[in-house]
């Protein structure tokens, strides 16, 4: 696949860790050439509550990508997505009159995205129908005549005050422009198929100390929903019960549970340190009971706010369930969801969504952590059209932006040296805050 011009820097900001990637435009999508996964501080319970150890954490994610970058350069586009309850997306219809019959093209598709996204709080704008002349109802108007054409548009909407508080953690990197993605968003194009979207799906995104649910129909999101609870929850419990560390709580759900407990012999036994020191043996089964009785507590609390979504929109029908994010992890976390949701359930991976817009990184495409961070490249490569402003314009921050074809390289317009040594000074200073 030949190379065109142009690459991003994706950054998925979570309250148990960070994750990010830079991606080179190729031909039909990217190609990852470094990642990176750090410890998140500063955010917590779907909230900002230390801007100042964030950005530690931003800065260490950033200068180990840039670390691996090795001579190229780092900068150029940046996407992020943040685990916050401050994102909501609306159903608009935006109408353009041209006065003659004209040929549909780009720059009137952009002309309405645009439209859109003149309002403060929004951050995107996808068009999802189009209705040409008032009457003639097409998915894709390109070539098309056409003197009015109408749109229903997905707004996605963020708290102007949050936006400028992420956007800020950014500020002083050689970036030259930034998209903020709404979290459910990314994490569905990560892992849903098209059949999915549209059939009906939901999309659950299981967080450290969020779930996030998103409802696809007719291949358009129809419904969002975020809940500030998620894996800390059980993993607290089994800390509680047991009398083990947080750590070894961690351990003893992802390796020696299953939420699916009568699979577990009942004889099956583990070894662990408790907080005096001691060693003590206990049974896989009883922590398989202790995990599952949050997590089904946390799922039932889930499709019940998510009935919400069901009364806006009533003749939606999900076919399954697709659990994502650190939760799916879970061994028998799918069993339990469909069962809780009354649907077929999977686990969401980027391998699963059978997505082919980004290479390289195969060891983490089948983590389900990671499916936010591939879901950024993909979400960005499919609907990031709209022209970005320059990074410094915290005041108006664009909506999502496609990588220019043009020759421009990574790093935009700045002299190669130059960056190096302002990034030098800035990863120097935020190592003294950590």
């Amino acid at each position: 696949m030949a190379k065109t011009g142009g690459g991003i820097t994706v950054v998925d900001i979570g309250s148990y860790n960070i994750k990010a990637a830079i991606g080179e435009r190729i031909s039909d999508g990217f190609k990852v050439v470094g990642y990176v996964t750090v410890k998140s501080n500063g955010f917590s319970s779907g909230q900002i509550v230390d801007v100042v150890g964030l950005r530690a954490s931003v800065g260490e994610a950033l200068g180990e990508l840039h670390a691996q970058m090795a001579k190229k350069t780092f900068g150029g586009h940046l996407a992020v997505t943040i685990s916050e309850n401050v994102f909501s997306i609306d159903s608009v219809r935006v109408e353009k009159i041209f006065g003659k019959s004209e040929v549909i093209g780009n720059t009137q598709i952009q002309e309405i995205k645009t439209e859109i996204s003149k309002n403060q709080d929004a951050i995107d704008a996808i068009p999802v129908r189009y209705t040409l002349d008032g009457s003639r109802k097409v998915i894709n108007p390109f070539s098309m005549m056409a003197s009015k054409i109408s749109a229903d548009v997905i707004k996605v909407k963020m708290d102007q005050n949050q936006k400028n508080e992420l956007v800020n953690l950014f500020q002083g990197y050689p970036f030259d422009s930034i998209s903020i993605l709404h979290p459910g968003l990314a994490a569905s194009e990560g892992v849903l198929n098209e059949n999915e979207k549209n059939r009906g799906i939901i999309c659950l995104d299981f967080g450290y100390s969020s779930i996030k649910l998103t409802a696809y129909s007719d291949g358009i999101p129809v419904g969002y929903k975020f809940l500030p609870l998620g894996t800390e929850k059980i993993i607290k419990d089994i800390a509680t019960i047991f009398k083990v560390s947080y750590a070894e709580a961690e351990r003893l759900l992802f390796y020696h549970s299953n939420l699916d407990y009568e699979k577990v012999n009942e004889n099956d036994t583990v070894e662990v340190v408790d907080f005096s020191k001691t060693k003590k043996s206990i049974k896989k089964r009883s922590i398989s009971l202790a995990a599952y009785a949050r997590a089904r507590e946390l799922l039932s609390l889930s499709r019940r706010n998510f009935a919400e979504v069901l009364n806006v929109n009533p003749s939606f029908n999900a076919v399954g369930l697709v659990i994502t994010g650190g939760g799916a992890s879970i061994p028998g976390i799918s069993a339990l969801g469909g069962s809780v949701f009354n649907s077929v359930a999977r686990s969401g991976t980027y391998i699963s969504s059978n997505n082919v817009m980004v290479t390289g990184a195969e060891d983490i495409m089948g983590v389900p952590s990671y499916g936010s961070l591939f879901g950024e490249l993909v979400y960005t490569f499919r609907y990031g059209k709209i022209e970005p402003v320059k990074f410094n314009q915290t005041s108006a921050v664009s909506s999502p932006s496609s990588i220019p074809e043009s020759d421009k390289n990574v790093g935009g317009k700045a002299e190669k040296g130059t960056e190096n040594e302002t990034f030098k000074k800035l990863w120097d200073f935020l190592k003294k805050l950590v």
